[in-house]
């Protein structure tokens, strides 16, 4: 969620969540609209949490109380109809909260952890459906010349037969906007036993998919749709891949010496 350019949910908020506020934060986004006329007697009777459970939430998001979270979501409803309308939105504004987030340490941290993964898998794997093939493609192809074996999965009914298991650590960077599209999560079960590490990349951090896989990167950009097409922007993604192919390159090379 964002409002006037500024995180109401911020990357690295969400991760200080609880498994309670977390199931706040999950309410709220599914129910914004109904959230803003609720009490908070109402909204913790709903999610099934406690009131203290939802002032915590508020204020780990920055926000000094219910009263001030559910403005919040009021002032954020009315800027995502303009947004619908064409008049106010600027991709900038949420690019830059990205590209800050990416150059902080935690975010380092986490790179680390996915370059520790990727460094020690036979073969990596890419998948996603949409654009997401079309970007599977392209990190595919991004880490293949990097030095590390990397293949699109191009079919999402690609079956994966028990008799012919994936080599054991073999990795499967997945691409998904909302990490709940079903062909994603049951191409996931398929995997999973095979002893396959999954790195979700997502715009929403709790989603199916994020819960389902080893390590998660989320990007958390405005959720953009017409009809039933999603037009939310893919560039965090674009600009990740060429960062880790620079990171793989440089282990590569080391190795072969």
């Amino acid at each position: 969620m964002k409002l006037g350019g500024v995180s109401m949910f911020p990357y690295e908020k969400l991760q200080t969540l609880n498994e309670l506020e977390t199931v706040v934060y999950n309410y709220i986004n599914k129910h914004q609209t109904a959230v803003e006329t609720m009490t908070i007697r109402a909204l913790a009777q709903k999610a099934h949490v406690s009131t203290s459970t939802i002032l915590r939430f508020a204020e780990k998001m920055g926000y000094e109380g219910y009263s001030e979270l559910r403005f919040a979501l009021k002032q954020h409803r009315k800027h995502t109809q303009e947004v619908a309308r064409g008049e106010t939105y600027d991709i900038t504004m949420p690019l830059a909260d990205f590209f800050s987030k990416v150059n902080s340490v935690d975010f380092g941290k986490l790179i680390d952890q996915a370059m520790d993964l990727i460094d020690h898998a036979p073969l990596v794997l890419f998948y996603g459906i949409g654009s997401g093939n079309s970007l599977a493609q392209y990190g595919a192809r991004f880490w293949s010349n990097a030095g590390k074996l990397s293949l699109p999965v191009m079919d999402p009914f690609q079956p994966f037969p028990a008799h012919t298991p994936l080599p054991e650590g073999t990795v499967m960077v997945v691409l998904s906007v909302s990490g709940e599209t079903q062909q994603v999560i049951e191409l996931v079960t398929k995997v999973q036993p095979e002893h396959v590490k999954i790195i979700a990349v997502t715009n929403h951090g709790n989603s199916t998919l994020a819960k389902m896989s080893d390590l998660v990167i989320s990007y958390y950009m405005p959720d953009l749709v017409h009809g039933d097409l999603n037009l939310t922007t893919q560039v965090p993604i674009v600009y990740l891949i060429p960062r880790f192919t620079i990171k793989l390159a440089t282990i590569v090379s080391t190795q072969t010496k």
